[in-house]
């Protein structure tokens, strides 16, 4: 059996490091640890395209070692790979903005600053602005990751029946 995660490539990597410098300069010191999600996840009835965890102590303890993470990762962040390897880099963008949303530096904290926040609506106000041209992007993007995980299902299942009834000739 073969793991949930993947590790993503340096075009992920190089979309996140564009979108923090651009947008989250208050992130520029945080370890973000990012990852392909090789399964189908769902929320609330609706296919989860990425999501971003803030690490606790055992987590932090065990992505220590890292590339330069002497103190493990601050973050997780999953991708949906199936998503991820059928949308453009725009939506890529989009989906990375907004996971780095839920991130918040807590100049105050006396140990770990990074922080996470819930959406102020069902998205974030400041993603609803910059995303006006297409205000329905993650429906679109999430449209077409349940439809692919449909199209493996029934290729699955036409496979299998096939298969019985070779079986059975």
């Amino acid at each position: 059996m073969g793991s949930r995660y993947d590790e993503v490539n340096d075009h992920v990597l190089d979309l996140l490091k564009e979108v923090r410098s651009q947008d989250f300069s208050e992130l520029v010191n945080a370890k973000i640890k990012v990852l392909f999600d090789l399964k189908k996840r769902k929320s609330g009835g609706m296919v989860v395209l990425a999501r971003i965890i803030k690490t606790n102590d055992l987590l932090r303890h065990l992505t220590r070692n890292g590339v330069d993470v002497n103190d493990g990762y601050d973050y997780i962040i999953t991708l949906d790979k199936k998503c991820w390897d059928n949308i453009t880099d725009l939506d890529r963008i989009k989906i990375l903005r907004h996971e780095l949303r839920h991130t918040f530096f807590d100049i105050e904290a006396e140990e770990n600053p990074y922080k996470l926040l819930n959406h102020s609506i069902s998205d974030f106000y400041e993603e609803v602005e910059l995303n006006k041209n297409d205000p329905r992007w993650r429906e679109r993007v999430a449209t077409l990751t349940e439809d692919i995980y449909e199209q493996e299902k029934e290729a699955r299942a036409e496979k299998k029946g096939k298969n019985r009834l070779k079986a059975v000739s």
